[in-house]
């Protein structure tokens, strides 16, 4: 999985849950605070995401990791959190949205439920493959990779933007 996947992914739940705002900043903050937990499992820390596999990648690990984020960013995310019900409910899907897209792809099998067991959970999608090695150069192989991951995830991402205009369309009009 790349990425580009987990970001929109991350964005179209955003959309979905995404407080009523009027200012940019406000809705962009959102959208870059949902693109990054949908990304939590892959970040670039020592001891996390691709360098511990097995452990950035389980939902029990995972899960503490969530908590203490949660905890650190208190202030206005816990108001945010607080006053708008579906966004806790919006944070959780983006997280859990890694997972089941990571386990969409050829050979890849997830330990999710790492320490408690090393089972494998692999949904595999014939079309979705993993890079054939990481970027730099982008190739004609790590080209196809994010086209066909772009017409996979993005046409959610469509949609959702266009029923946030349509609700934000009614909404002026009442």
């Amino acid at each position: 999985m790349t990425t580009l996947g987990h970001i929109l992914a991350g964005s179209t739940v955003g959309l979905l849950c995404m407080p009523r705002r009027k200012r940019f900043v406000y809705r962009l903050l959102f959208i870059i605070g949902m693109i990054a937990v949908a990304n939590l499992p892959d970040w670039p820390i020592p001891g996390w995401g691709h360098y511990r596999y097995h452990a950035s990648h389980s939902i029990i690990v995972n899960g503490l990791a969530m908590v203490c984020l949660a905890l650190a960013v208190g202030g206005w995310g816990g108001r945010v959190v607080q006053n708008y019900p579906w966004v806790r409910l919006g944070v959780t899907v983006a997280w859990l949205s890694h997972f089941l897209l990571d386990s969409l792809y050829v050979n890849t099998r997830l330990a999710m439920f790492w320490p408690v067991s090393a089972a494998g959970v692999s949904l595999p999608v014939p079309w979705l493959k993993t890079l054939p090695h990481v970027p730099p150069p982008f190739d004609a192989p790590i080209m196809r990779v994010f086209l066909l991951e772009a017409l996979t995830f993005g046409p959610p991402l469509v949609l959702a933007f266009m029923l946030r205009r349509k609700a934000s369309a009614s909404l002026k009009t009442t």
